[in-house]
C-alpha cells in the first residue's frame, strides 16, 4: 500500500467534495432538499399571529349578497367609509383600481380614502411598451392614488417549485424603487423594517417569511361590515386588510405553512405584515458563509475518514450530516438566519462510499501482494469465498494463522529458554523478552519500548563491556551473548546467562588457595621446624608441636565443615534454644574455669523452641564461645544469654571483655578465610581463620542475621537473630 498514494487519492477526494459542494450550491442542484429544510425549519420559527391585525375577506358570501366581482366603486366607498366608522387603525385596500369606471363612483371612493386617511392602497407592475421582458408599474387611478395614505406594490415571486416563501421588500424599475404594500403599512404605523444582517447585498431585499397556517387570522367578511353586522368595537384599533378570499377569485398562493398550502393573497400580505412587525423574517446566509462550512465540514470529515478506524467512518459521516441538518433546522428559529446545506448533505452522502471504494481497493490490493510475497508463488486454489474480496481475507487469513503459530512457537521456543533473552529490533529497542529477563527488567512494559541501556538503568544494573558481562544490584552476574538478527542489521538478540554462582565458586577456589598456602601451611612449616631442633629442643617442644597440629586440625576440621554446609541442606527439627545454649556452656566450663573466666548464663525458664539444625547451631556456639574464652582476660566473664524478640525472631548473644576486633578485621569480619594483618603470622590475629566465617554461614541458612560490636578495649559482642518458625519458601 504506497503512503504517498493514498495521500494525494485523500485529498483529491477532498478538493472533489468540495468542488462539488460549492457548485451544488451555485447551481442550486438541490434547491428542493433546500426548501424542504427550509419549509420546516420555518414552521418553528414563525411569531405568534398579532391579534391587531384582521382580514375583511370578499367571500362567496359577500359575493352573494352585495353581486358579482368586480363589485361598483361605490361599494368600495361604502367598505372604507363602514370600516373607518368602526375605528379601523389602517385599511390595506388589497384591490388593483388601475381602470376607470363609472367617473361618479371613482369620485365616491376617491372621496371616501380622503375622508378616512387611513387607507393604503396597492399596484402591480405589467409589460412596459415596446420591449419584452421589462417592467413597469401599473398604478391606481390618480385620483385614488393622490387620496391614499400610500401606495406599495403587492407582486409575489414564488420559487422555482412554485412555493411563495420570499417578497421583494423594494421592486427596483429602473431607477425607482417600489417599496411593498407591506412596507408603506409599516411606515404609516410609525414602525421601522426590522435590521437586515451586514454585508448581505441583494438578500436583504428578499427576506423568507414563516407562513402561519391558512385561517390563523382574525376575518369577517366584507358582507357583515357593509351591512352592520359587526359587533361594536371588533375593529377598533385593527390593522385591517381587505381582499379577496374566495376560492373562485383565483387570488391564492402555494405557500410554505409548515406545509405547502393554497394561502388567499390577502392573507400572505397579512403573514408578511404580521412578521415585519413583529421583526422576525428571515435572510439567508451569503454564498461565502455557505463555501466556508462546507469546507470545515468536508475537512473534518476526511480528517475523520483518515486517522479514525473504518468502523467508524459511517458514525463520522452520519453525525456530520445530522449536526449540519441540526444547526440549519435551528438557525432559522434562533438567528432568523438560513444556511443552504442540501448540496453539502448529498456530497458527504457520496464521499463515503468513494473513500470506502478507494480504501477497500488499496486494502485488496495490499492483500494480493502481502499474499504473494508470505507464500512466495501464485494462491492455491483451495481458498474459499463467496466473491473475490472474500476470496483474498480467506487466504491472508490462512497465511496469517501460519505467521501467529510461528510466532506463537518462536514464543514458546523463547519462554522455554533456562537464560533472559531479549529481543532488540534494529534501532537497539527492546520488542519482546522471556519471563527470566522480564524477571530482570520489571519495569519494562510490553506497549513501551526501550534500549538496553534504559532498561539496564531501571534495573540498577551495570553492563561491563570488556568483560561481557551485566551485574546487577542483588548481586547476581549474567554473561551477555550477542547475535544479530538476519543479514541486514534488522536487530539483535541477547541472551543473559546467569553465572553469579560460577563467580561465586572461583572467587572460593582463590580464597581456598590463599588459605591452602598462608593458614594451613604456617602450623606445618612451624611442626617441621620444631623437629629438626635434635638436642637443642626447648623442654615444651611437644606442647608447641600439639598446638600447632590441634591448629592445624581445628583449620582442617572447619574447612569440611563450612563446605559441608554449603553443600548440603539444613536438618531442621523444632530444637530448643536454651538447651543448646546450657549445652555450650557447659562444654567449655572446664576450659573457662582453667583460665579463672567465669560463663554468665541467660535463659528463659520456658523452653523457646525453634526448626534449626541443632548441630550446626552447636557448633556455631562453640565458635564463638571458643574465640570468647581464648581472647578474654583471666578473670573476667564471659556472658551467652538468649532472648525472644516480638517480631517472631529469638536473639543469641555472647560477649567477652577481650581487645576487641582490629580495625581490619571489622571491615569484614565474616570473610570467608580471615581478613589478615599482612604484619601478622597467617592466621595469628585475633580470631582468624574460618570459625566467624562459618557463624555467617549458619546463620544465613536460617534465613537470620548476625551483628558485631566491638571497640579496642571494649571487647565484642555477637548477636544472631534466628526465626521462631520455619521461612516460606
Amino acid at each position: 500500500m504506497n503512503p504517498l498514494r493514498l495521500r494525494l487519492e485523500w485529498l483529491l477526494l477532498l478538493l472533489l467534495a468540495f468542488t462539488g459542494a460549492v457548485a451544488g450550491q451555485w447551481t442550486e442542484a438541490t434547491l428542493r432538499l433546500d426548501n424542504r429544510l427550509l419549509d420546516f425549519a420555518s414552521s418553528l420559527a414563525r411569531p405568534e399571529v398579532n391579534p391587531g391585525i384582521l382580514i375583511v375577506g370578499i367571500d362567496d358570501r359577500a359575493l352573494s349578497e352585495v353581486g358579482s366581482w368586480p363589485w361598483p366603486r361605490l361599494e368600495h366607498a361604502r367598505l372604507v367609509d363602514a370600516l373607518d366608522a368602526a375605528g379601523a387603525k389602517l385599511v390595506l385596500l388589497d384591490v388593483l383600481f388601475m381602470e376607470t369606471t363609472d367617473p361618479a363612483n371613482d369620485h365616491a371612493l376617491a372621496q371616501a380614502i380622503g375622508r378616512s386617511g387611513k387607507v393604503v392602497l396597492p399596484h402591480g407592475f405589467g409589460i412596459a411598451a415596446n420591449t419584452v421582458g421589462d417592467y413597469q408599474p401599473v398604478m391606481p387611478l390618480p385620483e385614488l392614488a393622490e387620496a391614499a395614505r400610500g401606495v406599495g406594490h403587492v407582486g409575489a415571486l414564488p420559487d422555482e417549485d412554485g412555493v411563495l416563501r420570499r417578497f421583494t421588500l423594494r421592486q427596483r424599475v429602473g431607477k425607482a424603487h417600489m417599496p411593498h404594500l407591506s412596507v408603506v403599512a409599516l411606515r404609516a404605523l410609525g414602525l421601522d423594517l426590522p435590521p437586515a444582517p451586514p454585508q448581505l447585498g441583494p438578500d436583504a431585499n428578499h427576506p423568507i417569511i414563516a407562513f402561519n397556517p391558512p385561517g390563523s387570522f382574525a376575518s369577517i367578511s366584507a358582507a357583515d361590515v357593509l351591512a352592520g353586522r359587526v359587533p361594536a368595537g371588533l375593529l377598533q384599533g385593527k390593522i385591517v386588510l381587505v381582499g379577496a378570499t374566495s376560492a373562485g377569485m383565483g387570488d391564492s398562493y402555494a405557500a410554505a405553512a409548515g406545509t405547502v398550502e393554497l394561502v388567499p393573497g390577502v392573507e400572505t400580505q397579512a403573514n408578511l405584515l404580521n412578521d415585519l412587525i413583529a421583526g422576525k423574517v428571515i435572510y439567508p446566509y451569503r454564498e461565502a458563509v455557505q463555501t466556508f462550512v462546507a469546507a470545515i465540514s468536508l475537512m473534518a470529515l476526511f480528517l475523520a475518514f483518515w486517522f479514525l478506524p473504518p468502523r467508524y467512518g459511517l458514525i463520522c459521516a452520519g453525525a456530520v450530516i445530522v449536526i449540519l441538518t441540526a444547526v440549519s433546522i435551528l438557525l432559522v428559529p434562533l438567528a432568523g438566519r438560513w444556511l443552504p446545506i442540501g448540496s453539502l448533505l448529498v456530497v458527504i452522502l457520496l464521499a463515503y462510499p468513494l473513500w470506502s471504494w478507494r480504501r477497500l481497493t488499496a486494502v485488496s490490493n495490499y492483500l494480493d501482494r502481502e499474499a504473494r510475497r508470505l507464500e512466495g508463488k501464485e494462491a492455491g486454489a483451495d481458498v474459499e469465498g463467496v466473491d473475490f474480496i472474500a476470496r483474498q481475507v480467506s487466504r491472508m487469513r490462512r497465511l496469517v494463522h501460519n505467521v501467529q503459530d510461528s510466532l506463537a512457537f518462536l514464543r514458546q521456543v523463547i519462554e522455554a529458554a533456562p537464560d533472559a533473552i531479549l529481543v532488540l529490533d534494529r534501532n537497539g529497542t527492546a520488542q519482546m523478552m522471556n519471563a527470566q529477563a522480564h524477571a530482570l527488567f520489571p519495569h519494562w512494559q510490553g506497549d513501551t519500548a526501550s534500549g538496553l541501556g534504559k532498561l539496564l538503568e531501571g534495573a540498577a544494573a551495570r553492563y561491563d563491556q570488556s568483560r561481557g558481562e551485566i551485574a546487577t544490584a542483588d548481586g547476581k552476574t549474567f554473561l551477555v551473548a550477542r547475535a544479530p538478527l538476519g543479514r541486514s542489521g534488522e536487530g539483535e538478540i541477547i541472551a543473559l546467562r546467569e553465572v553469579t554462582e560460577n563467580r561465586r565458586r572461583e572467587e572460593e577456589r582463590k580464597q581456598m588457595l590463599e588459605f591452602l598456602s598462608h593458614d594451613m601451611r604456617t602450623p606445618q612449616v612451624a611442626i617441621i621446624g620444631l623437629t629438626r631442633q635434635g638436642e637443642a629442643a626447648p623442654p615444651d617442644m611437644l606442647d608447641r608441636i600439639r598446638t600447632q597440629a590441634e591448629r592445624t586440625l581445628k583449620l582442617a576440621d572447619n574447612f569440611v565443615q563450612l563446605a559441608r554446609l554449603e553443600e548440603t541442606e539444613l536438618k531442621r527439627e523444632e530444637t530448643d534454644l536454651g538447651a543448646l545454649v546450657e549445652e555450650a556452656c557447659d562444654r567449655f566450663y572446664a576450659q573457662a574455669r582453667a583460665r579463672k573466666i567465669a560463663i554468665a548464663q541467660s535463659v528463659p525458664e520456658e523452653p523457646l523452641f525453634a526448626p534449626v539444625d541443632a548441630a550446626m547451631i552447636a557448633r556455631m556456639l562453640d565458635n564463638l564461645l571458643s574465640n570468647a574464652i581464648k581472647y578474654a582476660p583471666e578473670g573476667s566473664s564471659v556472658s551467652v544469654a538468649l532472648a525472644q524478640c516480638a517480631d517472631g525472631f529469638a536473639v543469641l548473644s555472647i560477649s567477652d571483655q577481650g581487645p576487641g576486633l582490629p580495625g581490619a578485621r571489622m571491615a569484614d569480619p565474616f570473610a570467608r578465610f580471615g581478613a589478615q594483618e599482612r604484619k601478622q603470622a597467617a592466621g595469628t590475629g585475633p580470631r582468624a581463620g574460618l570459625g566467624l566465617a562459618f557463624v555467617k554461614r549458619v546463620a544465613d541458612a536460617h534465613q537470620g542475621t548476625v551483628e558485631v560490636m566491638s571497640g579496642a578495649g571494649q571487647g565484642t559482642r555477637f548477636a544472631i537473630s534466628l526465626p521462631l518458625s520455619e521461612p516460606i519458601a
